[in-house]
């Protein structure tokens, strides 16, 4: 247990506070700018990629099937995306930016990709390194033993 302030927290809880900060801190953003939180992320997912399909976005996202579908349809309707065959299995269709797109993908994330760069130069590298090396081993370790108690 540690403690912060009066209140003692568990690493858990403080993992899970820091992780929901950082949600609710890019949903601030996204709403100060107008743009749904859900598009803002498959936008990310997108964004310098040639294709992708949807269960890609779902796993590099975390979002579910049906929010990238809806999502998709958004962008679809306003030009920003166009849906091909997929390469194996036709049935999955590929997404893809169009200029419209790419262009829009820019006007939404390059005021957030410039906050970014700023908050992590005022980190510093090693920090940043850091931190992207600990998350990684998380999520590695993580899976591993989901893994075991899922099988």
């Amino acid at each position: 247990m540690k403690e912060e302030g009066s209140i003692v927290l568990s690493d858990n809880e403080r993992f899970w506070g820091a992780w929901g900060q950082a949600n609710a801190l890019y949903t601030r953003w996204a709403d100060a700018h107008a743009v749904n939180y859900y598009l803002l992320f498959v936008l990310y997912a997108l964004d310098g990629q040639a294709a992708m399909t949807q269960k890609m976005i779902c796993d590099c996202t975390g979002l579910t099937k049906q929010t990238v579908n809806s999502v998709i349809r958004t962008l679809k309707g306003e030009g920003y995306v166009v849906l091909s065959p997929g390469q194996g299995d036709k049935r999955e269709k590929q997404v893809a930016l169009t200029e419209k797109g790419a262009a829009y993908s820019r006007e939404v994330l390059e005021p957030l990709h410039e906050l970014e760069r700023t908050v992590l130069a005022r980190m510093g590298n090693g920090r940043v390194q850091q931190m992207i090396n600990d998350i990684t081993l998380f999520n590695t370790v993580f899976e591993k033993e989901m893994e075991k108690r899922l099988s």
